[in-house]
């Protein structure tokens, strides 16, 4: 999982993965990938591993944001989610990889990422989120960081196709 996030996120021709559940590669295993460092701009840099993670706590506050996913291709879209949560499971910790237990809440951004790759060990995607179709868009390569830094996805021209084959 490491090894297919790690080389997605230097890839710059591609949109940069920001999160990864082990089930999208075929591990049926309850595994994520969260970068805590990422921002929804592009910023990454702190990969983690969540092993048997929990959403135990969610914020009553909603807000909206894009979203896109390893398993959707091109297909993007605004999804309304809880702005804070708390989670808790075992992250492995380096340099031995040992699994250590944590609770800890997360806030914007990395808080979206979180229940977006829960989301696929419950065999959901962003999708299953969206229940306007002109929230659903579809988004070319080389358009993706226009979509990304400058929030064209609030008015975005091009729509894909609703509804979209679930494809967890």
């Amino acid at each position: 999982m490491l090894k297919v996030a790690s080389g997605e996120q230097k890839n710059k021709n591609k949109p940069v993965m920001v999160g990864l559940a082990a089930p999208q590669i075929g591990i049926l295993k309850r595994i994520i990938l969260v970068d805590v460092a990422a921002n929804g701009k592009g910023q990454v840099g702190n990969l983690r591993v969540y092993i048997n993670p929990e959403i135990i706590w969610k914020s009553k506050k909603k807000g909206e944001w894009y979203e896109g996913c390893f398993s959707t291709g091109r297909v993007c879209g605004i999804v309304s989610r809880p702005t804070s949560i708390k989670i808790r499971g075992f992250t492995l910790q380096p340099p031995r990889l040992q699994a250590r237990y944590t609770e800890k809440k997360y806030s914007g951004y990395v808080a979206r990422i979180f229940q977006h790759e829960i989301d696929h060990l419950i065999g959901k995607i962003f999708v299953d989120h969206i229940t306007n179709p002109d929230n659903l868009h579809w988004v070319k390569k080389s358009e993706f960081t226009l979509y990304r830094n400058e929030q064209a996805w609030r008015n975005w021209p091009r729509k894909a196709k609703f509804p979209l084959l679930k494809l967890t």
